[in-house]
Parts: structure tokens; sequence; C-alpha cells
């Protein structure tokens, strides 16, 4: 909590609300998609917290999820169709409210355990510690929308979110996560894509057993599904086949992406 109320306070972002439902009788209506055969699909969920800020350029909206455990957006994962939920939350924000995307981030709920040394001061172990409750996500390539989230940012790195800020005063593209306005918009019509893709295979009946498998990060859901018996898959066996996420650089998604939506 203590943390959570830092990240506030150094912010110019305001808590729109929290734990923020997409259902009928709710703050926000399901999310409807109409898929090409004419069929409408709802989506309903909930968001820990949507905040919101204004600037001389425009209303800005960000995502905030909080986790139980380390978590960041891979890119990777969202071409997969495994991280969608932020940005297809962030999509549909962004036009019922008329904001423009500021960033979807996760809050890290961990117990941190850092490694000290006995000439540490308690201020340094503090800063360690902090530097754990980093958000982590994605945000707007926007120098001006960076520093509403953390008033303390100058140059350097932030504390609070993944910016920054060179000897030049522009957010550095390889020590930030950071993606252009329209590479945002372009995530949130691929959002509509994916999910009208699972939509349709979900209502044809699609049920190969084909888990994702994640190399990089050696992850798969077999390791914990608790249906193995009933499942019965085995990638020894013919016709039983991982779905491989690909490994691929941020910007050469983004541009297939771009070129694909």
């Amino acid at each position: 909590m203590k943390y959570i109320i830092q990240s506030i306070t150094m912010s110019d972002f305001n808590i729109l609300g929290n734990e923020l439902e997409f259902k009928k009788n709710a703050k926000y209506p399901p999310i409807e998609l109409t898929l090409d055969n004419g069929k409408r699909v709802e989506i309903t969920g909930k968001i820990d917290r949507v905040d919101i800020a204004q600037n001389e350029d425009g209303s800005y909206v960000r995502i905030i999820d909080y986790k139980s455990s380390l978590k960041n957006i891979d890119l990777n994962e969202v071409v997969a169709g495994l991280q969608i939920q932020l940005l297809t939350y962030l999509d549909a924000v962004t036009t019922i409210e008329n904001l423009l995307p500021a960033g979807v981030l996760y809050f890290n709920l961990t117990d941190p355990m850092i490694k000290a040394t006995k000439s540490m001061t308690d201020e340094e172990i503090e800063q360690e510690i902090k530097k754990q409750f980093k958000m982590q996500g994605l945000i707007l390539a926007d120098v001006k929308v960076a520093k509403m989230m953390d008033k303390t940012l100058d140059k350097g790195a932030s504390n609070i979110i993944p910016a920054y800020i060179d000897k030049n005063e522009n957010l550095s593209n390889t020590r930030s996560s950071i993606i252009t306005k329209e590479q945002f918009e372009n995530l949130q019509k691929y959002m509509k894509k994916i999910i009208k893709q699972i939509s349709e295979e979900i209502l044809s009946g699609k049920i190969q057993l084909n888990p994702y498998n994640n190399v990089k990060k050696k992850k798969t859901p077999c390791e914990y599904c608790e249906y193995k018996t009933i499942c019965g898959f085995n990638d020894t066996q013919n016709g039983n086949q991982y779905n491989y996420i690909n490994q691929k650089a941020k910007e050469e998604i983004l541009q297939s992406i771009k070129e694909n939506v």
C-alpha cells in the first residue's frame, strides 16, 4: 500500500475508478463485437484501476493491473493472443471516454528480497526495495506524459514507470518501454481482430490439443494444468504439437501488426 500511495501522489494522474466492470448495469457496458457471420459476442470483465490525466495536448488514460507475481507485457505473447486483457480494456475505455492512450501497466504486489551489505544505509535499502515496485508494461512515447506519471522524473530512470530520459531530454527507446500513439492504435485494432478470431474458433467448436509453449520463458500451461489425465496431451505422440510462441524484437512485431490491421 505504501508504494501504491507513493506512485499516486508522485503522479498527475488521478484515479477514475477501481475494480471497474464491463457488464450490464455496471460502470461500462459489455464489450461487444460483431463477427463476420453476423453473430454478436459480449465480453465482460473487471479492471483493477483506471487513471486519467490532462495536459494541453489532450486527456489521457492508463490501465493498471495488480499482480501477485512479477509480470510484464510481452508483445510476442500479445500477438499469440495470450496477453490481450489490458489492451482490450484500454481500447474500450479510450472509446467510451474519448481519451488518448497513456499506458497499460502491471503493479507487481511482490514481497521483495534484496541483496544488502552491512555498509548500506536505511535510505539505500529503502531505495532498493522501492525499485522492486516499479510498474512494468507499455507507456506512450511522450516525455510530457511520462513526466505526468512521475513528477520527480527529470533525467535518467524513473523509479515508478518503465521510462528513461536521456541527456537530450528524450525518452530512450532502448531503456524505456514505449510505443507511439499510432502503435497503440494499431495494437487496439489488433486486439479486436484477435478476439474475433478466438470467438469464431470457440463457436466453431475448435478444441484441438495445441497448448502454447514459450521457449524463452520455459513456460507452458501444461505445467500447472489440473486436467492432464483427461487431456492426454503428449508432444511425443503423433498429432500432439505445441503452439510455439515466436521470439521477435519489439520493432519487428509492431511493424508486422501495422501491416496486418
